[in-house]
């Protein structure tokens, strides 16, 4: 009988949190990921969905509120990671009622170091909140 390892995240810290977003660092064994949970406070629209062409939509489709996460990796994010990143995302947004909310994660290979910072949008930081 084969034992399946459940690969799980080593450690996480919130780096800097604001009224509609906060800033995660993720690690995975030693694969390191930023991730940005930004509440775009806006109902989500068709082209949110990164739908394929033709696509059939319904109404329950198109939610309240999008949640954008986007994850930053200085290599490729590996495929194991995928599915637990989306999880973690998922998890820490459940505070907002994920039946109201459209949550669209997009991976990104580049830096991860303080220079993501400068590429936050000044009204992002317009509510600055650090509780």
């Amino acid at each position: 009988m084969e034992v399946k390892k459940v690969k799980m995240i080593d450690y996480f810290e919130r780096k800097l949190r604001f009224k509609d977003m906060e800033i995660w660092d993720i690690r995975l064994g030693k694969d390191i990921y930023r991730m940005l949970i930004v509440d775009e406070n806006r109902a989500s629209e068709i082209k949110d969905l990164n739908l394929p062409p033709n696509a059939r939509v319904f109404e329950e489709d198109i939610r309240e509120n999008l949640i954008t996460v986007k994850v930053y990796s200085e290599k490729q994010v590996k495929k194991e990671h995928i599915e637990l990143i989306n999880q973690f995302a998922k998890h820490l947004t459940d505070h907002v009622a994920l039946a109201h909310c459209n949550i669209h994660l997009t991976f990104y290979t580049g830096k991860t170091n303080d220079d993501i910072f400068e590429k936050i949008p000044l009204q992002q930081l317009l509510h600055f909140n650090q509780d």
